[in-house]
């Protein structure tokens, strides 16, 4: 039986990805812009939830693996990799946060809605600078 190499998951991972932000997408564009917050819940929960579970399956175990490998000796050539890694993190810290707080807070208290949208705006805004750097450190490897 053969094993499956780190580049295989890797690329597994890429797709997963793919379709947890096509999820996000949908989630903003079909849900908070209409205003149809359970349709907004119902694509953003579990794209938070696989996300997390990639994150924690893969990418922290790969970033600690890329640490031991010498990813800082030269942070000049790896820098993608590092603000990926490091912006990766809060956004996957902020979204369980913001995830959690409605879970918590179900119905959308108006007041929580107002003062969590910055912070929705920015969590989405690290994960898509994430993501794209993402892309870029896998396309590197092959």
């Amino acid at each position: 039986m053969q094993m499956i190499t780190g580049d295989q998951i890797a690329t597994i991972v890429f797709v997963i990805e793919t379709i947890v932000f096509i999820s996000i997408m949908i989630g903003w564009i079909y849900g908070s812009k209409r205003m149809d917050y359970d349709t907004h819940h119902r694509m953003i929960y579990p794209a938070v939830l696989i996300h997390l579970i990639t994150v924690s399956a893969w990418m922290i175990p790969r970033a600690m693996q890329l640490a031991e490998e010498g990813l800082f000796a030269d942070p000049i050539a790896n820098w993608y990799q590092i603000v990926h890694d490091v912006v990766g993190f809060v956004a996957i810290g902020l979204g369980v946060v913001l995830a959690v707080t409605f879970l918590v807070k179900s119905g959308m208290p108006l007041n929580i809605l107002q003062k969590a949208k910055p912070l929705m705006w920015l969590t989405l805004a690290l994960w898509l600078v994430s993501f794209i750097l993402g892309i870029i450190a896998y396309l590197a490897r092959f």
